[in-house]
């Protein structure tokens, strides 16, 4: 039978395990959504009104974002068509409109020499 002081070390021990899976998933979903994008760290960056290191940070897991932080690139995303399925796993599944994806193909042909 488990003492107390141990239920309790394990009980933390999930929540710092979940907050680390957290903070990786969204870390990815960061990096996921910029390269469909077609934005650079500092192009994003400027949207959101951060400072590039700050998006390598999130982007690394290094930092947890203040809530407003992650609601802003939420809504960031949400604007622009892009939308993540959260998995029981601490997964997620990338979900993009398909002007999204049209708009990518235009800007990239935009790009390219004729």
């Amino acid at each position: 039978m488990d003492t107390a002081i141990e239920i309790h070390a394990k009980l933390r021990f999930d929540v710092e395990e979940q907050l680390r899976v957290e903070r990786a998933a969204f870390a990815a979903k960061v990096r996921a959504a910029r390269a469909v994008l077609g934005l650079s760290q500092d192009q994003f960056a400027r949207h959101i009104g951060l400072t590039q290191k700050s998006i390598h940070r999130i982007e690394q897991g290094a930092v947890q974002p203040k809530r407003q932080t992650v609601l802003k690139i939420q809504g960031f995303w949400a604007e622009r068509g892009i939308s993540f399925e959260n998995l029981r796993s601490g997964g997620f599944r990338l979900a993009v409109d398909a002007d999204v994806l049209l708009r990518s193909q235009d800007d990239e042909a935009g790009r390219r020499p004729h």
